[in-house]
């Protein structure tokens, strides 16, 4: 029987065998399931997302609720970003992650090691989910 994501990692293409390989052996090590979502559907929206914080801040909205915030709240738990680009890539989703979903970035060489990729998912999981964690991996 196949259990229900417990968190969700957005991906960029360059990284996804690696992601999907380390999924497997995270699903099997941690009895945790892995919802795999790709960077360029979030991407897509980025635009008008910024937008839509651009006015809030101006007090034009009552809330942000960009496109991009409901994308990431339709999958449950933490959120891993894995790219093999540069930093601003992973980080760029961060401001438009909902509370009460935990962040961290994960990028350049070590986003192509699916050890390195388990390995962040670990800590990520284990910072708990009622925390906002603003780490990123350097």
């Amino acid at each position: 029987m196949r259990r229900a994501p417990a968190m969700q990692w957005v991906c960029a293409s360059g990284v996804l065998a690696a992601a999907q390989s380390a999924a497997q052996t995270f699903a099997r090590e941690h009895g945790l399931a892995v919802e795999l979502r790709h960077l360029a559907d979030g991407a897509a929206l980025l635009d008008a997302s910024v937008d839509c914080e651009t006015q809030w801040r101006r007090g034009l909205r009552p809330r942000v609720d960009s496109p991009l915030e409901r994308w990431i709240a339709s999958a449950p738990g933490p959120v891993l970003c894995i790219t093999d680009g540069e930093r601003a890539q992973a980080e760029a989703l961060r401001a438009f992650v909902p509370a009460g979903h935990a962040y961290l970035g994960l990028w350049g060489d070590e986003a192509r090691q699916p050890e390195a990729i388990a390995q962040a998912a670990w800590q990520l999981v284990q910072a708990g989910a009622e925390r906002w964690l603003t780490l990123a991996v350097d």
